[in-house]
């Protein structure tokens, strides 16, 4: 019984100090989405400037906006696309010099 609870808590001191590094990496910004939230993982990409997450949100919405990731893409950044801030996601990349997202949507787009 005693190894059992020696073990579950070394799993849990384990999962702690694997996890410890993930929320440093988090951004201190304070960002607040309003409106209508359900895109606003696309936002979220260009406050951190974390293509990963921009990827992530153009493959939840296929099926939702377009066949593809391509098509989603083009969707979104389209002239009367998605907008962050009342900008565009492009003009909004700039604005918060996400150069890595800015980069990948203007390659892309």
């Amino acid at each position: 019984m005693k190894a059992l609870v020696k073990k579950s808590l070394a799993v849990a001191v384990s999962v702690a100090a694997l996890s410890s590094p993930a929320f440093a990496a988090t951004p201190a910004k304070d960002v607040r989405f309003v409106g209508d939230t359900q895109f606003s993982g696309f936002c979220k990409a260009i406050v951190m400037d974390d293509v990963r997450v921009l990827r992530s949100s153009l493959a939840r919405n296929v099926g939702r906006l377009a066949a593809s990731q391509r098509e989603v893409l083009r969707m979104v950044t389209s002239e009367e696309g998605l907008t962050c801030n009342g900008a565009s996601l492009i003009e909004f990349s700039v604005e918060r010099d996400a150069n890595a997202v800015h980069e990948f949507l203007t390659a892309r787009s």
